[in-house]
């Protein structure tokens, strides 16, 4: 299967954009319609909090599966079979009836949005060698940050106008244009001399050899801790906004912006200073402002300091640190295994959204009547990730 016409490496890079943004998106652009899809469906918090948490569970799984089988089929057509699954199991979800039948669908759209993930990381590292690929991720995942940073503010304002199936038809949209996109301009990036075999016993070998890995571990538990700051944002915030500090509903988007903002920043940096104060030191730097970010807004919730802002501020910088972290540590974990980049991506992802969806589950269980569970998670999450990347990795270059 190949492209239907070339693309210029820029254009690949727009593309890849949008299907690394495709999972985020569809959590994101869906957060301030959490409450009231609870509300119409007769659903608890707990309930509602596995449209978020089981999402994540779905992308990473199911990127155990796609890894593989792009280092053995190649990039597209596993790419491609995974977004049509995308597209039906929305239009499924903008018709479910019932709150039973949406979380499960969810799953089937997290199996289709994490093809994009994982395989346009792989994409990234065919083209590019590490150092590369650690900038050009940190331009893509901070690039894609705009669409589910405008998302949530678009979603609350269709939630208020139509109600909270027409946000998921919007995601249906956004999705359509990104699968068009990627079927007719993006092309096979995996050599035919490269391809791996998809045994089971050869890659549980591959994954064997990544988990002994002193590299690929300290840069996974990076990325895994930065998630748990950012994912306790995405599960607690239209919680904490609309229930404990009475926001209108189409106004979280706006206060998810300013998170938002802090990651473009952040990931822009980053991208910006990787070569001259290396990828190791950037992961560190994002790590330190991961906590104090979290620092900071457990200091307000101690001190009673219960305002919108004392939530918004602090995690622009949790989102801040994860945008210079998170692509220059995905991009460090592939780095020692570049022939088989896929497979990589896949256990990185797997490890990462396991955790998030860990995160949202327990914030949502968690949940009474405060944003303290949040808070927990993203003042502790960064600064555990911080002890354990100076533990197994440091600041050190190496090649």
């Amino acid at each position: 299967m190949t492209a239907k016409k070339p693309a210029s490496v820029f254009v690949i890079c727009v593309v890849i954009t949008g299907l690394i943004a495709l999972a985020p998106m569809s959590t994101d652009i869906a957060i301030p319609a959490l409450p009231a899809i609870g509300e119409a469906l007769d659903a608890t918090p707990g309930q509602v909090g596995l449209i978020v948490s089981l999402f994540a569970l779905g992308v990473g799984l199911m990127q155990l599966v796609y890894g593989p089988l792009s280092d053995r089929f190649g990039r597209r057509p596993v790419l491609m079979g995974a977004l049509v699954l995308y597209i039906i199991s929305t239009i499924g979800i903008v018709m479910a009836p019932t709150i039973d039948m949406l979380i499960v669908l969810r799953l089937f759209q997290a199996a289709g949005a994490c093809a994009g993930t994982v395989l346009g990381r792989a994409i990234v590292r065919d083209m590019f060698d590490r150092d590369a690929a650690g900038r050009v991720l940190g331009y893509t995942m901070t690039a894609m940050t705009l669409v589910p940073g405008i998302g949530p503010i678009v979603g609350g304002e269709l939630l208020v106008a139509f109600g909270w199936r027409s946000v998921f038809g919007l995601i249906l949209g956004v999705g359509l244009l990104i699968a068009v996109s990627a079927w007719w301009l993006l092309p096979e990036t995996l050599d035919e001399k490269q391809r791996q075999p998809a045994k089971l016993s050869v890659i549980l070998s591959h994954f064997g050899v990544m988990l002994r890995n002193r590299v690929f571990v300290g840069f996974t538990l990076a990325v895994c801790c930065s998630f748990i700051g950012l994912f306790g944002y995405i599960a607690g915030a239209s919680y904490t906004f609309v229930e404990v500090m009475d926001v209108p509903a189409n106004m979280v988007g706006w206060l998810i912006l300013l998170a938002v903002i802090g990651y473009l920043i952040g990931g822009f940096t980053g991208s910006r200073c990787q070569r001259a104060l290396g990828l190791e030191r950037i992961v560190v730097i994002g790590l330190v402002i991961n906590v104090i970010g979290g620092a900071a807004m457990a200091l307000c919730m101690v001190t009673d300091e219960h305002t919108v802002w004392a939530v918004a501020a602090p995690a622009a910088f949790v989102f801040a640190g994860c945008g210079a972290t998170l692509p220059q540590a995905t991009a460090g974990a592939m780095g020692p295994f570049p022939h088989v980049a896929g497979t990589a991506s896949s256990l990185v992802g797997v490890l990462q959204m396991l955790t998030g969806a860990a995160t949202a589950a327990l914030i949502g269980y968690a949940y009474d009547g405060s944003h303290g569970p949040m808070v927990l998670a993203m003042s502790t999450g960064p600064l555990l990730g911080l002890f354990l990347f100076l533990s197994l990795v440091g600041v050190r270059r190496w090649t």
